[in-house]
């Protein structure tokens, strides 16, 4: 049943704003740097990262010439990258609103987070939600090392209700047994939130991802997914897959199909599987045809909701 108890509470982010500070950020500070270098003799230094991409097509500083030099070879054959990961990160806010006003969820669940919040940037998520729903909490999950040591690095800037798991989410028994996400309320719902990251998996690691996920969330919960896809630009998305598969990174788009696969049985939200600048009738950036981010959005909803 659809609750709207936190409705009033809830304020929808401007991503328009969001997009432009992100924009004007890239092309004012220049090439992007890690602001605190570790020994480049560490393995994971030298080897490119996909939260440390995104860092880099956000215009963030967290990120190593490896990353950069994938980011813009993959950008280079598969232009609709950069818009992807920028209106991926709007559609986070906008979901984490829809879920808290429509279904009651104040607690979430962040797969693949990549970078946490520092007091340097705008357009984290934990900020649209301290902002928007009180009491909210958030358990941001990531296996960048560089983002662990940053993260640990700026904890003081990091709310206590938005902790960081230092782990690779595709080992899920782990992040389900983290002190963090045990911290969680058994009792009221989670939103999950796997925006992007599970075109790293393999079809059956995604489908035991979720299968666990499912067995572990309260009723009431919901996952929301991004993915990217190769159903609108099938040539780009292979020539993105090969550069990334060049830098040991694992990259597997997904069909509209076999996204609802994944998610089901649980029902889909309407619109259902719809391309990620199109979810949300509110995004400003629905205007743009469906190849412009390659990638589809969907939310499943725990089977006692009511349909949407």
């Amino acid at each position: 049943m659809t609750t709207t108890r936190h409705a009033r509470a809830t304020r929808t982010p401007d991503p328009v704003r969001q997009l432009a500070d992100t924009a004007g950020q890239r092309a004012s500070t220049g090439p992007a740097t890690l602001h605190h270098d570790p020994d480049r003799t560490h393995s994971w230094a030298g080897r490119p990262s996909s939260a440390r991409i995104a860092n880099y097509l956000l215009g963030g500083h967290h990120n190593y010439p490896a990353d950069r030099q994938v980011a813009n070879r993959v950008r280079a054959v598969a232009p609709w990258l950069e818009t992807a990961v920028l209106i991926n990160r709007i559609h986070g806010h906008l979901t984490v609103a829809v879920l808290a006003s429509e279904y009651g969820i104040t607690q979430f669940l962040d797969l693949g987070s990549g970078l946490l919040p520092t007091g340097t940037t705008s357009d984290e998520l934990h900020e649209p939600v301290c902002a928007s729903i009180p009491g909210a909490r958030v358990v941001h999950v990531d296996s960048d090392m560089a983002m662990a040591r940053h993260t640990r690095t700026c904890m003081t800037a990091i709310p206590r209700s938005h902790p960081f798991v230092h782990a690779d989410f595709r080992n899920i028994f782990g992040v389900l047994r983290a002190p963090a996400v045990q911290s969680l309320d058994p009792c009221k719902p989670v939103g999950i939130l796997a925006h992007g990251d599970l075109a790293a998996t393999s079809a059956a690691e995604a489908g035991f991802v979720l299968n666990q996920v499912r067995a572990w969330a309260p009723p009431g919960s919901a996952i929301s997914m991004t993915h990217v896809t190769a159903d609108f630009r099938e040539d780009e998305a292979a020539a993105a897959a090969r550069h990334f598969a060049k830098a040991e990174l694992p990259f597997h788009p997904r069909s509209g199909t076999e996204i609802a696969q994944l998610l089901a049985p649980w029902p889909l939200r309407r619109p259902g599987v719809a391309a990620l600048s199109r979810y949300y009738q509110g995004n400003p950036h629905a205007h743009l045809p469906d190849h412009a981010t390659g990638t589809y959005a969907a939310i499943a909803l725990h089977p006692g909701h009511a349909h949407h």
